[in-house]
């Protein structure tokens, strides 16, 4: 993301002078950038991360470009999860931007989030429509703005560098779902990789073209349904060839990865929640850093 912010702003929206914030960029505490007139600019992401390592208030967010109330509530997961749901039926996509960034604000990891916030809510409003308590229009329109989260939440995690590991993912092709690896690829970009989803319904032979081409370290595949148990497994590991070829780790999560299925097909983790995601990310990464 390009968007950079003076110091002044930053100062004004935590409530300090802007001597303080200058002081704290030369002292390296928050990174920034000089102009060609010599005027230091700070990328939103690196004050966001600078705000969560200090559990900094926001007196005044909207001088950082994020809503008026951003960081005014303190919410336990829980209450977080419950207004979250009433917001998703309701469709307020305002709060529900709002919780999760004031979540995010306060030092939760994604992984944490995703698990127990936007999942669990998105599972309930599930339950809801199968109970006949929500419409099916509430169902997608909550899907929808957890996806809009999801990637408001993107724009908000630290930047990285070119050298850091790729890891790319979807789903399958007959599977619609794009929550799920939404969530992926936040969670893998916060554990350090330059993640980025490739959509969905997507054909094995161009998962093995785009591992080819990418030679990503992590391919993540969040499998929700499958249409022919044979020939998925027959495909699955031809896949996990490819990536091995590559020395990509592959990655699997979703429901439909029942343990009949798991003991036919070859991969190098299966993940069931997002927590689970981040820790094997994490691993390889320092695996990959004392080898």
């Amino acid at each position: 993301m390009s968007e950079t912010l003076s110091p002044k702003q930053v100062a004004r929206a935590i409530g300090v002078s802007e001597s303080s914030l200058k002081r704290w960029c030369d002292q390296g505490l928050i990174p920034f950038l000089k102009t060609a007139g010599g005027h230091r600019r700070l990328a939103l992401q690196d004050a966001i991360s600078f705000i969560r390592s200090r559990g900094q208030e926001l007196a005044n967010p909207e001088a950082i470009r994020l809503p008026v109330h951003t960081g005014k509530t303190h919410w336990t997961l829980e209450r977080a999860r419950d207004e979250l749901i009433e917001a998703l039926n309701s469709g307020d996509e305002a709060l529900c931007r709002r919780i999760v960034t004031d979540l995010y604000l306060s030092g939760h990891p994604v992984a944490t989030l995703c698990d127990e916030v936007l999942t669990a809510a998105f599972h309930e409003i599930g339950n809801l429509w199968e109970c006949g308590m929500a419409q099916i229009y509430q169902e997608r329109r909550a899907c929808e703005l957890c996806l809009r989260v999801v990637f408001q939440l993107r724009t908000l995690l630290p930047q990285l560098p070119s050298s850091a590991p790729v890891a790319i993912g979807g789903t399958l092709d007959g599977d619609p779902y794009t929550l799920a690896t939404g969530m992926a690829e936040i969670v893998l970009w916060e554990a350090g990789f330059r993640a980025m989803t490739l959509g969905n319904l997507l054909p094995f032979a161009t998962i093995h073209k785009a591992i080819e081409a990418h030679h990503p370290r992590l391919m993540w595949l969040s499998v929700s349904s499958i249409r022919d148990p044979q020939r998925f497994a027959a495909e699955m590991n031809r896949l996990f060839e490819t990536a091995l070829k590559f020395n990509a780790a592959l990655v699997l999560g979703g429901a439909a990865l029942t343990e009949d299925v798991r003991r036919s097909i070859r991969y190098s983790s299966y993940c069931d929640t997002f927590t689970h995601l981040d820790s094997f990310a994490r691993s390889l990464l320092l695996s990959q850093a004392t080898t």
